[in-house]
């Protein structure tokens, strides 16, 4: 891993550098539809039209149709506002045993990813692990493959019913799908007797970023429509404690980091 500097990483050849300077127009409305054409249609559809035979071998193509080459291919990650290139694996090893360290440090008897894709990340987790999903190809494909995923719509409150008693728990990089969290957690009270902690791997817009790589990752959540609120939601509660903080973990796309956000319903 070699960091590299910013200008490494945002400069003429990174659409993104004209994007956020105004000098290229580009917005996006993310609603249903939105979601609809983007995931199930496109990216889980190209997925299920694969024969494969193992969860790894769909999240490498997964990669791959990304453009990261998952053995040989290089990528550009953060940590902080530090930018470094690195191999797809380096960066994929440490992204996924963020989640595992960090699920299994908060464990309960059940743990329930929301968002969960064809449902990779429950692979990590054991047995215990089940997950809901609004893509319904994604859904197809993860019970194809032998794992507990299920049809979820975030803003269907009647769709969380099927948290188990004794669960913790977490997503990744879903709920940045929703502009606004307040129905998501809204849904999660009415569960609460359920749930024992929530962890959150999550882009978000964070107002008290102040550095320029802060100040362009809340302008590219704006841009993208991505979530807006997830943390100061739960700040604004009373009922909620949040337990761990950790903003702009990792990086994966360094523009759009992962903040670790730990919290559970105060007894």
């Amino acid at each position: 891993m070699q960091q590299i500097s910013i200008n490494e990483y945002l400069n003429s050849s990174n659409p993104w550098a004209k994007r956020l300077l105004g000098i290229t127009e580009f917005s996006k409305n993310r609603n249903v539809q939105q979601i609809e054409n983007e995931y199930n249609l496109d990216k889980y559809a190209k997925l299920l039209a694969v024969d494969l035979d193992s969860m790894e071998a769909y999240k490498a193509l997964e990669f791959e149709q990304a453009g990261m080459h998952p053995i040989h291919g290089q990528m550009i990650i953060s940590k902080g506002d530090d930018v470094f290139k690195t191999t797809v694996q380096e960066a994929r090893t440490e992204f996924y045993s963020l989640i595992k360290s960090t699920v299994d440090k908060y464990t309960a008897e059940n743990i329930c990813e929301l968002g969960c894709g064809y449902g990779f990340n429950l692979t990590l987790l054991g047995a215990n692990a089940y997950g809901g999903e609004y893509s319904k190809n994604a859904v197809a494909l993860g019970q194809k493959l032998g794992y507990d995923v299920r049809e979820f719509n975030y803003y269907t409150a009647a769709d969380y019913d099927f948290i188990k008693p004794n669960t913790t728990i977490f997503t990744t990089h879903s709920i940045e799908q929703i502009p606004d969290a307040t129905v998501i957690i809204e849904n999660l009270e009415k569960q609460k007797h359920k749930i024992n902690y929530v962890v959150h791997f999550e882009p978000t817009v964070i107002n008290e970023r102040t550095s320029l790589m802060g100040l362009m990752r809340n302008k590219y959540m704006e841009l993208n429509d991505y979530n807006r609120n997830l943390l100061y939601v739960l700040q604004s509660r009373t009922d909620i404690e949040i337990v761990e903080l950790t903003t702009d973990i990792l990086g994966l796309v360094p523009l759009n980091t992962t903040n670790l956000i730990v919290w559970k319903f105060k007894k």
